[in-house]
């Protein structure tokens, strides 16, 4: 018995289906958003690098202090040093790559 062909879509590309940005009434808010959301970005960039193996020495920003660490795993709210201290993502102004 011959089923009918089922539609494939063929020009899938890079699909960004993430919503980056948001209109909100307190633009605070929306600031704070857009910030995550690079943040988010620059992390999973710094995990998704060649030069990742196990280890990644970064400079990372916090409201209370600087850290010149090595990262070695992410959860879904910290990143987890050499050292085995826990870095919570929520409070990281900035992260750059040594």
């Amino acid at each position: 018995m011959n089923l009918p062909k089922v539609y494939q879509n063929r020009n899938v590309g890079n699909v960004n289906n993430d919503q980056e940005f948001f209109y909100s009434a307190n633009p605070s808010k929306a600031k704070l958003n857009v910030k995550n959301t690079n943040l988010d970005s620059k992390i999973n960039n710094l995990f998704k690098s060649n030069k990742y193996i196990y280890k990644i020495n970064v400079n990372i920003k916090t409201s209370t202090r600087d850290f010149d660490t090595v990262v070695i795993g992410k959860t879904n709210n910290n990143l987890i040093t050499l050292d085995n201290d826990l870095i919570p993502i929520k409070d990281i102004i900035d992260i750059n790559e040594k």
